[in-house]
């Protein structure tokens, strides 16, 4: 193969061939071989002798055959052998990422590099497996095929399955023919493309993986199949619920229009109230969510700066609580289908569709951007007669609202369906007018007005009784806060009984203890259960029950009784010192028997002298006796 040859079967220039297989089955460089037949190599491909060409020679220096034409395979050869031998020193190689199992969870472990222990260059088992490197890693054998320009076919792989022998292929189709061992050496171990052909792990991992697939494309069937029928029961559900609608209609005897005063004077009255299709669909009748379609989307701006279109205003309807229950968020695929059973169904929103086209007809909206607003014509008078009318019944509003906010505070079967309205027009007894011109009444008003705030404080429970009614049903709530009150001043007072006697309780373990701490047991009982003249003939402990003075009383009745029990005491104690001291005198200086006489015989101005002495005065008295007695009886013996 020439220069031009080489170049386009192997990407470069220098594609040629540069190893030669020596006599001794080693390879040589051609940079370590002499020039020409002097090489002494041949061709590891074909055994063609080679003659060496040295850079002197030519300008990439290569082997080339001699006397015969040039092989082709000895580059991819030589590669493919250097490859092999890459191993012979038990290197470390780098296994390639793969498919895996953790804890019966999928995962793709990382590349890891093991140590290798060669074992041969060439294997042949006796199921014709023949792998280019048979090694060990990881404490298993592996078979390593080194791919240059042949890959491992589908049909290796499946023997290697049916075997089950891990094997990894190595990818050096992009190593140039002319590297060096090195170079070689770290692709092979290295940096090379490689991938697995076979692992027992991957092979698991895979058939974990086709059972978890199996398993949710079965889950996914059941949901779907799950769905379906809820998806059919909800369109024969909801064909059901609107013939049931149709045939039962809402509210159709008595409709209170919302703001039906604005509207007729607005002259828009006469366009609510029309069954378009898919009316059913409302807990009202058409007149009232259609009135207040008028007054609070396209009037009172409910929607804010968003587009009156057909959803918006449904979705405020059904903040309403306007939209029944059965027709709730149908979507279009289930409207398609109710209406393919029954064609005079319309979704709700499509109702509103219907009657937003109809005031667009009637030249009551005109359209603006990807929206509607109310007309001109319709628009001004009623925002002029809104402005006009906001500081004139700001305060008769307020008080409208009380008497709405007092009729939902009573009973249903106390309002007897009574309603703001009703109260309005009901007649104001004083005035002979109906509460609505009362109000307005400049005379009437201020009454009126201080009369609701009256019950609203009664009712929130921070007020008096009200005395009368207002024109309103409250007689039996007026009963029930006088109860109230009642209960209230009842609880007040068996609280205040109960602080009583924990009072009175608390008292008297004050001055218990005080007792405790300064008497015994006799002295503390005579005194705290002894009725006394100046405590109103009631014993220190009623006398502390009784009140916090008392309490204070009682304490300085104690110290009083615990100074005069202490001076007492001191003072028998001071007389029995003077009564040991009298008969030890006496007792000195006279015989026993006429000290028993003497301190025992009853003298006319002191008495029994023993008795007699108490303090210094008295013991000096008895001295002066018993010197006399001393005197007349003493030292006879």
């Amino acid at each position: 193969m020439d220069h031009g040859q080489a170049q386009k079967s192997y990407g470069t220039d220098r594609a040629q061939l540069v190893y030669g297989r020596r006599p001794d089955g080693t390879f040589a460089h051609i940079g370590e071989v002499a020039r020409g037949l002097a090489c002494g190599c041949v061709c590891p491909a074909c055994d063609g002798q080679l003659v060496a060409r040295l850079k002197e020679d030519h300008r990439v220096a290569h082997f080339a055959h001699h006397g015969v034409e040039t092989c082709g395979g000895g580059p991819e050869t030589v590669l493919h052998l250097l490859a092999k031998e890459a191993f012979r020193s038990n290197p470390k190689l780098i296994l390639p990422e793969r498919l895996g199992l953790d804890n019966k969870r999928l995962v793709m472990k990382p590349s890891l590099e093991v140590e290798t222990e060669f074992l041969r260059l060439e294997y042949n088992d006796s199921k014709t497996i023949i792998p280019d490197l048979y090694i060990r890693a990881l404490g298993y054998d592996l078979f390593v095929e080194v791919a240059v320009t042949h890959f491992a076919d589908s049909a290796k792989i499946q023997r290697l399955r049916e075997h089950k022998i891990p094997a990894v292929e190595i990818d050096l189709s992009k190593l140039p023919r002319d590297s060096l061992r090195d170079a070689i050496n770290e692709a092979v171990l290295k940096t090379a493309t490689r991938r697995w052909l076979y692992h027992p792990g991957i092979e698991a991992a895979r058939a974990k993986q086709d059972a978890d697939e199996l398993k949710w494309q079965q889950e996914r069937g059941r949901r779907e199949a799950a769905a379906t029928a809820k998806y059919r029961s909800r369109v024969e559900q909801t064909a059901a619920a609107y013939r049931q609608a149709l045939a039962n209609p809402v509210g159709r005897d008595v409709v209170v229009v919302p703001r039906e005063v604005e509207l007729q004077a607005i002259g828009l009255a006469k366009f609510v109230g029309r069954d378009v299709p898919g009316f059913a669909c409302f807990s009202e009748p058409p007149a009232v969510w259609q009135a207040i379609i008028l007054a609070e989307v396209f009037h009172d701006r409910c929607l804010g700066n968003a587009q009156c279109k057909a959803v918006p205003i449904v979705n405020h309807l059904e903040k309403r609580r306007l939209i029944q229950k059965a027709f709730l968020r149908v979507s279009g695929e289930v409207a398609d289908d109710v209406t393919a059973i029954d064609a005079r169904f319309a979704p709700a929103w499509k109702a509103v569709d219907n009657y937003l086209k109809y005031l667009l007809g009637e030249g009551v909206l005109i359209p603006q951007g990807f929206g509607v607003i109310l007309a001109p014509a319709f628009a001004k008078p009623w925002n002029v007669r809104t402005l006009a009318a906001s500081q004139r019944t700001a305060l008769i509003q307020e008080t409208v609202q009380r008497v709405g906010w007092i009729l939902s505070e009573l009973p249903e079967d106390e309002r007897v369906g009574s309603t703001v309205e009703q109260w309005l027009q009901s007649v104001h007894q004083e005035s002979g007018l109906t509460y609505d011109k009362a109000l307005r009444s400049e005379v009437e008003a201020p009454k009126i007005i201080g009369e609701i705030a009256t019950i609203v404080q009664m009712l929130e429970g921070n007020g008096p009784l009200f005395y009368g009614s207002a024109g309103l049903p409250i007689g039996k709530a007026i009963s029930r806060r006088k109860a109230k009150m009642e209960e209230q001043a009842e609880v007040r007072r068996q609280r205040q009984l109960l602080e009583a006697s924990r009072l009175r309780h608390s008292r008297r373990d004050r001055l218990c203890v005080d007792a405790e701490t300064e008497l015994n047991g006799e002295d503390r009982s005579a005194f705290l259960h002894t009725k006394r003249a100046d405590m109103s003939d009631m014993s220190p402990v009623e006398l502390a029950e009784d009140s916090e003075f008392g309490l204070t009383r009682a304490r300085e009745a104690l110290s009083v009784f615990v100074r005069q029990r202490r001076r007492e005491a001191e003072a028998a104690a001071e007389k029995a010192a003077y009564q040991d001291k009298i008969r030890e005198l006496a007792e000195a200086r006279l015989s026993p028997a006429d000290a028993i006489a003497f301190l025992k015989a009853r003298e006319d101005d002191i008495g029994a002298p023993l008795q007699y002495v108490k303090d210094e005065r008295t013991f000096q008295k008895a001295c002066a006796r018993l010197t006399q007695w001393e005197n007349q009886f003493g030292n006879q013996f």
